[in-house]
């Protein structure tokens, strides 16, 4: 039985044109299971035909207590702020997703949905601007626990990873800039392939083998170049999906139109953040090769990752805020320097959740081209296509699994920029908004 998270007392269900609904007769209060809110909005009309029917003082309360726990799977409410009525503070269930609204905020809805000049937060002509949006796809957590020792880290990264890939299921086309990336970058390879080939006189055997020894400099040359505008455009591609998911959680609609114009006018940013992450990598490539000391490599290690981490933080401050990069670097460390990055989720957890997943499907990879090998006993022609095949397939399985988790870091990395910039904005901590994948993470 449903209970009231207000008063704890039984809720009464109706069926309103077809939609059944649970409410409280002692303060008032509706109960909407997932989705449907969405479908009551749809009748803006029923919305007072719902408040009238769960009139509060109707029936004396029993035993009042306010749990605010969820009525159907008894977790903690948490405030947020519903995309299409952001002006209107609910409060939801992270795990089933479920609506309750207090007495009167169904009439709050209802005026809020009533037709009203309001001004336009950003100009029609560049909707790529969205600095001064708020976060609408958000939840207000009136308190956040710190996390407690690395098992705490793993399981809020878990969380989020989880959430991560519920909104990347419920919005495909945020993974498209990424995976359209990973196929431009096999495209290019093939064309430095066929071009090398070609410059060799379409060589064979023994032929192409030594062309290739002769001309190795040439060789090494092609893919240098090729390794160089790969990395260059996949920060064009970054910068897009973190284009894309800034335009979710406040409420844009997902343009990948939008989100590549926004790359492109933010490209001398993105571009310098690219040749400085070339350049890190190749130093501290060349010094650990230089040194067989273990310590050089753990600090070249170490190097690497705090740029990548950097990289991650700094690619929302140029797309969201339109900067370059000496100004986003600024930027970012004033965020730091202020306290205004709450890491709670932990750069450990998710990346430890995601080296399973990557190490996961590499083990697959292997297996699937295992077991495509024994087709070579009944044929060789077998033996060719079943390889080609288990190649092929478990290419594409990393490749996938590769462009998830480039996904993965760069949501988890733009939601806390925006929830550092709502920090920064509220002028008390209980009016911060949380980005929603990463409020699931923290509830």
């Amino acid at each position: 039985m449903r209970r009231c998270p207000r008063c704890d007392e039984l809720l009464w269900q109706r069926t309103f044109d077809g939609v059944s609904l649970e409410g409280c007769k002692s303060c008032g209060g509706t109960w909407f299971d997932a989705r449907e809110l969405d479908q009551v909005l749809q009748k803006p009309d029923l919305l007072a035909v719902v408040e009238n029917a769960f009139r509060p003082g109707e029936q004396p309360p029993m035993r009042p207590r306010a749990t605010n726990l969820c009525p159907v799977c008894r977790k903690p409410l948490i405030a947020f702020r519903y995309p299409k009525i952001p002006t209107v503070i609910l409060e939801s269930c992270p795990k089933c997703h479920g609506v309750w609204a207090d007495e009167g905020k169904l009439s709050e809805i209802h005026k809020a949905l009533q037709p009203q000049p309001q001004p336009q937060p950003v100009p029609a002509e560049d909707q790529t601007v969205t600095k001064d949006l708020p976060i609408v796809r958000g939840y207000h957590l009136p308190e956040i626990r710190p996390t407690n020792g690395i098992l705490d880290q793993l399981f809020r990264g878990l969380a989020f990873v989880q959430s991560a890939f519920t909104l990347l299921f419920e919005n495909p086309r945020l993974i498209v800039p990424i995976l359209l990336n990973f196929a431009l970058g096999l495209g290019l390879f093939v064309l430095v392939g066929l071009g090398v080939w070609a410059i060799s006189g379409f060589a064979t055997g023994n032929a192409l083998g030594n062309w290739l020894e002769r001309n190795f400099a040439l060789v090494i040359i092609l893919l240098v170049l090729w390794y160089i505008a790969t990395v260059v455009i996949s920060y064009l591609f970054m910068g897009a999906t973190v284009s894309m998911i800034d335009a979710y959680l406040k409420g844009r609609p997902i343009d990948i139109s939008v989100a590549f114009r926004d790359a492109f006018k933010n490209a001398e940013g993105l571009l310098s953040l690219a040749l400085i992450n070339i350049a890190i990598g190749w130093l501290t490539s060349l010094a650990e090769s230089r040194s067989r000391d273990s310590v050089t490599g753990a600090i070249g290690s170490l190097i690497r990752t705090l740029a990548e981490v950097a990289t991650y933080l700094t690619l929302p401050i140029i797309i969201v805020e339109d900067l370059s990069l000496i100004p986003a670097i600024k930027r970012g460390i004033e965020i730091y320097r202020r306290h205004l990055l709450p890491i709670a989720v932990g750069e450990v957890g998710v990346r430890f959740v995601l080296n399973i997943l990557t190490s996961i499907a590499i083990f697959v990879a292997a297996g699937i081209i295992f077991l495509s090998a024994p087709l070579g006993i009944l044929s060789d022609w077998l033996g060719v296509l079943g390889f080609i095949g288990g190649v092929s397939a478990a290419a594409l399985l990393v490749a996938i699994i590769f462009a998830i988790n480039a996904f993965i870091m760069t949501a988890y990395h733009t939601c806390l920029y925006l929830w550092a910039v709502e920090y920064e904005r509220a002028t008390a901590p209980e009016q911060v908004v949380v980005p929603a994948p990463l409020a699931v993470a923290l509830a």
